[in-house]
């Protein structure tokens, strides 16, 4: 999310107001959270929505995934995707596209994130792959998706649902 984009009420519901959210506060609110869900689309049009781990690197949400997991598979017939951000007071939704992280310097970025946000997992580069600590024959790299925004909802929970749009 590299980006600056400008806030717009959302056309519906109905003079549903914006959320207080500023732009930064929407980066800074992704890259706290804890909570992440991604929906892809399977071949035959239905939804799957599962939780993943994410970090947030140069203004965009990425993800690892298993390389033969169903969402990787999905991603790789159509990389539009959704990602859904929880929180107590606002949740946030990232409508774009996942691109596959293929530069080593890149992922080992990435991989010296998540030990900060979940402490109990080091993700380690070796040959430009992505890997499991407990993958010590190396016989599982994963895959690292970088999301590109198209646009982005915040829906604040109080005093009804207020709503703002981000698009790109």
């Amino acid at each position: 999310m590299t980006l600056e984009p400008a806030p717009e009420p959302l056309s519906s519901p109905r003079g549903t107001p914006l959320t207080d959210l500023g732009w930064a506060d929407v980066q800074t609110r992704v890259a706290e959270a804890g909570d992440y869900l991604v929906a892809t689309t399977d071949p035959d049009g239905r939804p799957h929505v599962v939780p993943v781990l994410g970090v947030a690197h140069d203004g965009l949400f990425c993800f690892v995934t298993f390389r033969e997991a169903r969402k990787a598979r999905n991603l790789a017939r159509n990389n539009g995707c959704a990602v859904t951000v929880p929180g107590p007071e606002v949740d946030l939704v990232i409508e774009g596209t996942a691109q596959l992280v293929r530069s080593a310097t890149r992922l080992q970025k990435i991989a010296d994130l998540f030990p900060a946000k979940y402490p109990w997992w080091h993700p380690f580069v070796r040959d430009g792959e992505f890997y499991d600590p407990a993958d010590t024959a190396l016989a599982d790299p994963r895959h690292v998706y970088a999301v590109e925004p198209v646009q982005v909802f915040a829906f604040g929970k109080e005093h009804g649902f207020t709503a703002t749009r981000w698009r790109f």
